[in-house]
């Protein structure tokens, strides 16, 4: 089994591509490469990078490792998120790009990990992650960003967490932690992100703790339905973390997504059986609608805002899609 967090029970090194996938990869896998020769590259490229390599040719083809230690270390071979050239290109931040989010220690550890690398070295991402825990049993770094948790967006905080705890659990939790953890997510209120709950289950799963998963926790489901599948959230439940108020959302349109849809049904496993018969009959329409329309997989959009709020086609929504169509056509 070779999967990723963000797309829950996807094996990609057994998953089949509809060709309008594998092309689409193909291209992407070019378009990086270029980016990649002029030292522009981030974490989240290499991940995916060698995943659509596994995927497309069954080996890992590119040199990511060499990639990795010459662009996303910094003086101390601590991970990088972004390399400096990459960092040039987002919005006021060039004097930003040297960070160490969960995120990137995670994609570092996962792919020393599959590369079985000398470099792999489980102490130093368990002492790295110990480092990010917080008072509260979030696990973020406060160097990165010092934004209170409660207006931190609810999905990178589980992400953080889950992908915290499993590092961690590499060599065993604590007893200490594994309190910790529980009590967070245990008073952690539903968050309305589909994304949020299904990297709360995960950890929760990891911890043993699944039972204190919140009661309500199957509702969500119903209330991010949306066009032919799932989206994230749901629109007209929106409200702003730090005001408590309703979010101006008439005029946002809610978008069906194939990683969505994967967090829809990781979720439905943890609830009664009618929901997950009903998740499982949702997913098998979704799936027709992609096989008809691969492809169709559109970035969220803000009122009457003509440029899309971040990308619309990434390889791990091609991942979400090729399997929604081959697991339930």
């Amino acid at each position: 089994m070779i999967g990723y967090i963000i797309i829950p029970d996807v094996d990609v090194s057994t998953l089949t591509l509809v060709p309008q996938h594998e092309h689409w990869l193909k291209d992407w896998l070019l378009d990086i490469e270029t980016e990649i020769s002029n030292d522009s590259v981030s974490s989240a490229w290499c991940i995916q990078g060698i995943l659509a390599e596994i995927v497309l040719y069954g080996y890992v083809q590119t040199d990511w490792k060499g990639i990795i230690k010459e662009l996303l270390k910094d003086e101390e071979g601590k991970p990088l998120a972004y390399s400096a050239r990459y960092g040039e290109k987002l919005h006021n931040f060039s004097d930003q790009w040297k960070q160490t989010p969960i995120h990137a220690i995670y994609t570092h550890w996962w792919i020393d990990r599959y590369n079985g690398s000398d470099a792999y070295n489980i102490n130093s991402y368990r002492d790295l992650i110990t480092r990010c825990i917080q008072p509260s049993g979030w696990i973020y770094n406060p160097n990165v960003s010092p934004t209170d948790p409660r207006t931190r967006m609810k999905a990178e905080l589980m992400l953080s967490i889950s992908m915290g705890v499993e590092i961690l659990s590499a060599q065993g939790l604590e007893q200490t932690q594994k309190s910790l953890f529980e009590a967070i997510l245990s008073s952690t209120t539903l968050t309305g992100y589909l994304s949020a709950e299904c990297f709360r289950m995960r950890t929760l799963q990891m911890l043993s703790a699944t039972s204190l998963a919140p009661y309500t926790l199957g509702e969500i489901i119903d209330l991010c339905k949306a066009e032919e599948g799932y989206c994230d959230f749901s629109v007209d439940s929106k409200v702003d973390d730090y005001m408590g108020t309703a979010k101006r959302t008439s005029r946002d349109k809610p978008i069906h997504s194939a990683i969505s849809a994967l967090h829809a049904r990781q979720i439905a496993k943890y609830c009664a059986l009618e929901t997950q018969q009903a998740v499982q009959s949702r997913l098998s329409n979704f799936a027709g609608y992609l096989s008809a329309y691969p492809l169709d997989i559109p970035a969220f959009r803000m009122r009457d805002i003509e440029v899309p709020f971040g990308t619309d086609l990434s390889p791990f929504e091609i991942f979400a899609a090729s399997h929604i169509i081959s697991t339930n056509g």
